[in-house]
């Protein structure tokens, strides 16, 4: 339809369709298999990873309690709340954006090591420490902002440039911060 006017022809288009048919419950239950074992040998190395790094940033320097502000993950998570406390994310949850940038899976064993907690305590304490406008506007943020780096590698190999990842990732984390920014702020503006 854009180029409708611009690139006139008048040949008619034709495009082969091969026949269609519907799958085997053998092909159906092979190409589950096969995007399941895929997923599960990606997800836990890069989870496996994630998990260790973000340890390993929550507990040095030596000497510190765990996940506080003078760690690495504490400064860095530090720099970035300047740009995520509009939008209700603190520095802890800055952290666990961060490494979900590896994979999404990540955030949630980036927060069960930043709190030190897991399954249930780790859900309680999530529960307590964030009222229900600042889970929102995290959540959205998760969902929205920059897709994992498998896929930014996947589109850089697919363009052939760089540009299109790196307009990709500025694209998705601005979305996020304003889809984020005007929920959060919403909310709290009519008082939630």
């Amino acid at each position: 339809m854009l180029f409708k006017n611009q690139y006139k022809n008048n040949e008619p288009f034709i495009l082969e369709l091969p026949p269609y048919r519907f799958p085997t419950t053998r092909q159906i239950w092979l190409r589950g298999w096969h995007e399941v074992k895929y997923f599960l040998s990606r997800a836990t190395k890069f989870i496996t990873i994630g998990v260790i790094l973000v340890w390993a940033l929550t507990h040095f320097p030596m000497g510190l309690a765990p996940a506080s502000n003078a760690t690495f993950a504490g400064q860095i998570g530090d720099w970035f709340s300047i740009v995520l406390n509009p939008i209700g994310i603190d520095s802890q949850l800055a952290i666990a954006l961060i490494f979900g940038f590896v994979a999404k899976e990540i955030v949630i064993g980036a927060l069960a090591v930043i709190y030190g907690l897991q399954g249930d305590a780790l859900m309680h304490l999530m529960a307590h420490k964030l009222d229900w406008v600042q889970g929102m506007s995290f959540m959205l943020f998760t969902l929205i902002y920059t897709p994992c780096l498998s896929t930014i590698i996947t589109l850089k190999n697919e363009a052939k440039s760089w540009f299109f990842a790196w307009v990709s990732i500025l694209w998705s984390l601005s979305l996020a911060w304003g889809v984020s920014f005007i929920f959060y702020q919403s909310a709290r503006l009519l008082g939630f």
